[in-house]
């Protein structure tokens, strides 16, 4: 009997050890950038989600050696066909997301630029 209260201690002070550790608040990401990069490798921009300040800017590489586009698909910018490593810049002056692809490869997978104020 002693052992089975011994044994249930343990029990529930492990329970409550766990329970105090655990944390139901909401941690913040990291905050927006004032610029980024983004590479164009292998097909795909990297990374394919960028989050920046309003008044913030990013660089886009072609690290490809095929060529590729950066535009957005409500033509708020246009790279214009990109070289291997040439880049394009961009300055996000207004607050809103902004979802751009490459024109001459339709597979690649959309990406997304998130501004914040």
């Amino acid at each position: 009997m002693k052992k089975r209260i011994i044994l249930s201690l343990i029990v529930l002070s492990g329970i409550a050890l766990i329970y105090s550790c655990s944390s139901n608040t909401v941690k913040p990401g990291p905050a927006p950038a004032a610029a980024a990069t983004v590479s164009v490798q292998n097909f795909a921009f990297v990374p394919d989600t960028v989050t920046i300040k309003a008044g913030g800017s990013i660089t886009w590489t072609n690290k490809d050696t095929a060529p590729h586009t950066v535009t957005e698909l409500s033509s708020a910018f246009d790279s214009g066909s990109l070289a291997t490593n040439q880049t394009f810049n961009f300055t996000f002056n207004t607050a809103g997301t902004f979802k751009y692809h490459c024109l001459i490869h339709s597979m690649m997978k959309t990406a997304v630029v998130i501004v914040t104020n």
